[in-house]
């Protein structure tokens, strides 16, 4: 095998650990070029640019991004689901950290990255609408229950505990992922039974 995708990949995982320690900004050609432990014109080469980058990251990202629900079984009980559910969302924007992470702090002047982030949400609310609608039609939810905001109090929940984990190191604002799913997560699901 040649040398070339390692030095790829070797390049782009250098510049998605900068964008997460440092920002988008303040990652340059030569920081990305002594992290990978490569020339910064190897850098040139092949990527051109930071947005050469940057857009290799976002192509990555919408691949994994039709993949993102599918380990996971659905089992028809809702806490079950939708903690299976928020599990694969928060191990998905975790490996996708860096394009979260750009997507929030250059959400002006990226707007492509910015709507890469906001795939994530979009695939997750139709799957969760689909979810909910069928959750209904079995009478495993309430008959009551308004299916759109309740696919979005799940993405507000799972979005803002993503963002409060990689952003704050107060031990009073984070909580274990565990918790997070049995305290938060089960506690939602059980407010939709009937």
């Amino acid at each position: 095998m040649s040398k070339q995708p390692l030095k790829y990949d070797l390049i782009l995982n250098a510049f998605t650990t900068l964008l997460v320690q440092e920002g988008y900004q303040s990652t340059t050609i030569n920081k990305i070029a002594e992290t990978a432990n490569v020339n910064p014109s190897t850098i040139f080469r092949k990527f051109k640019d930071k947005e050469g980058m940057l857009s290799a990251i976002i192509d990555r990202h919408l691949a994994d991004l039709r993949t993102i629900f599918d380990d996971v079984s659905l089992t028809g009980d809702v806490e079950t689901d939708l903690i299976n559910m928020s599990r694969a969302f928060q191990k998905f924007q975790e490996k996708h950290q860096a394009v979260v992470v750009v997507g929030v702090q250059e959400s002006f002047r990226k707007p492509n990255v910015s709507h890469a982030v906001e795939e994530i949400e979009i695939s997750f609310k139709q799957t969760l609408l689909q979810y909910f609608a069928e959750m209904k039609k079995q009478h495993q939810i309430k008959e009551t229950i308004d299916i759109e905001a309740t696919t979005m109090n799940i993405i507000w929940l799972n979005f803002g505990y993503f963002m409060t984990v990689i952003r704050f190191n107060n031990p009073e604002l984070i909580t274990d992922p565990e918790d997070f799913y049995e305290k938060q997560i089960r506690f939602f699901a059980k407010s939709l039974r009937p």
